[in-house]
């Protein structure tokens, strides 16, 4: 598929590629992430609508020797998505390719919203859905692969997991276009499950689903202690299991989410969203004036949310998560058998802080997830059972607030547990740090050299991280 290409001369690409870039003057030449901590005014930027065009901006990229990378909506809370190269915007390669009901799998273009999937797969005769989801459905299908995203249940993997397909342009002379699976190219399929944008641009992924169904979830308030003492018995309490902890509250909400018959039962209050957000961000920006006031915000917050609850509703309406105001988001993943531990050390160091007059001021929830073990490359539960814990820092009204050393802190607790870092968020980890927690990660290299030897694909994340250039972290930092 790619001699068609090799014979068509740079002016043509360029002339094929005009009504697809967008104008300097446009807001969609600067890209910005979704929490506004990063951003970027890439050299050139594209919107391409079909598979044609994304072949052609690669062709182009290859012969020019420019650097290119894809973004979905930028939800990351981190450089991912950024670049000083030439970028992509995939939101226009959108839609449903097929769904097949014997197989129980569906294809999307690569830049399909998961929002979009949802009401898809729910508008299929019989309705259908994504086995298992994250905390959000904004971003596309494509950034949830290349980041390995997860949701929460011990028995469920991360969603990389349950792709059967990925259909993908790599920057090789003509702009090859292949499909590569289990079966076919299995190494770039592997890589591919997290390839963080470098590993070819994804065009469409063929994933697993299962009937439609909806999901009862409660949620009830319990002590530190009671949780910790029996984290292990309530991990595997329900299919899905999700524990927010509120440290200046002194508790934790259990979530326990299982599949149902019964009819949808949704719950929705004005007040409730007056009180746990309005109210909540102008009292999160009395504290970024006065810190000693962010301890009261956690009471006030954890008051607000320790009432017992149930709800039945559609399964990813369950399992998404309001993330409420744009924030400094950092999580980790350990192997689960460490989890107690580690969190009986996180709670020792954050009561020193609280106990400090000039200690850090934290804020809520911290989140508390499960997923299975996986055999992807660079997944954070690869060959492990899998305690993803997320911390966060809002920024209230948008603006600045202090987080570096509660990061900092937060991941050297972590990672003397052996911990991984979520590829969507910050970290600062280089090669010689990530071979020695990810033993397939020279594999993913020598795959990444093999299907883009000119490093057409590596964004300046990917080049600090894997390749070990000396990228500043803040490059993209906003001020």
């Amino acid at each position: 598929m790619s001699a068609d290409l090799l014979d068509v001369t740079n002016q043509s690409l360029q002339q094929a590629l005009e009504p697809v870039s967008i104008p300097t003057s446009s807001s969609q030449a600067t890209f910005t992430n979704w929490a506004k901590t990063f951003k970027c005014q890439p050299q050139r930027v594209f919107a391409p609508t079909t598979s044609l065009q994304c072949r052609q901006i690669i062709e182009l990229a290859r012969r020019e020797g420019a650097r290119v990378h894809p973004v979905g909506v930028g939800h990351s809370p981190s450089d991912l998505a950024c670049t000083n190269g030439w970028l992509i915007r995939m939101e226009g390669l959108k839609g449903v390719v097929k769904i097949n009901h014997e197989k129980f799998s569906a294809t999307f273009m690569a830049g399909t919203t998961l929002h979009q999937v949802h009401a898809s797969l729910a508008a299929a005769s019989p309705a259908l859905a994504l086995r298992n989801i994250g905390s959000i459905s904004d971003q596309t299908i494509g950034g949830l692969i290349s980041t390995a995203s997860h949701g929460s249940g011990v028995n469920f993997p991360v969603l990389s997991q349950h792709v059967r397909s990925l259909v993908l342009v790599l920057p090789l002379p003509g702009a090859p276009v292949v499909r590569v699976s289990p079966n076919d190219d299995p190494d770039l399929f592997k890589a591919s499950l997290c390839g963080l944008g470098a590993t070819g641009l994804m065009l469409e992924v063929e994933i697993e689903v299962e009937e439609a169904f909806r999901l009862k979830e409660t949620k009830e308030p319990k002590s530190v202690d009671e949780v910790l003492d029996n984290l292990d018995e309530i991990k595997k309490s329900a299919e899905h299991v999700r524990v927010w902890w509120y440290p200046d509250g002194k508790g934790m909400i259990v979530g326990r989410a299982n599949r149902t018959y019964q009819p949808a039962e949704p719950t929705a209050s004005l007040l409730a969203h007056i009180l746990g957000f309005h109210v909540t961000q102008f009292f999160l920006f009395i504290s970024r004036i006065f810190p000693s006031f962010t301890p009261l915000v956690g009471r006030w917050a954890w008051w607000l949310s320790q009432e017992e609850s149930e709800v039945v509703d559609d399964g990813y309406k369950i399992l998404n998560f309001d993330c409420l105001f744009p924030q400094y988001a950092l999580e980790w993943a350990i192997d689960a058998s460490l989890a107690k531990q580690c969190l009986q050390e996180m709670r020792v160091w954050l009561n020193q802080e609280a106990a400090d007059h000039d200690g850090l001021r934290v804020h809520f929830p911290i989140e508390i997830r499960w997923s299975a073990q996986d055999d992807i490359w660079l997944s954070p539960s690869y060959g492990r059972e899998t305690c993803w814990i997320g911390v966060v820092t809002y920024r209230p009204y948008g603006l600045a607030v202090p987080y570096r050393k509660f990061h900092e802190k937060f991941a050297a607790l972590l990672a003397s547990h052996g911990g991984r870092p979520h590829w969507a968020k910050q970290h600062s980890l280089r090669p010689k740090d990530l071979e020695v927690v990810y033993p397939k990660f020279n594999d993913f290299k020598a795959v990444l050299q093999r299907v883009d030897p000119n490093a057409i694909m590596r964004s300046e994340n990917v080049r600090r991280h894997i390749d070990g250039e000396n990228v500043p972290d803040r490059m993209f930092k906003t001020r």
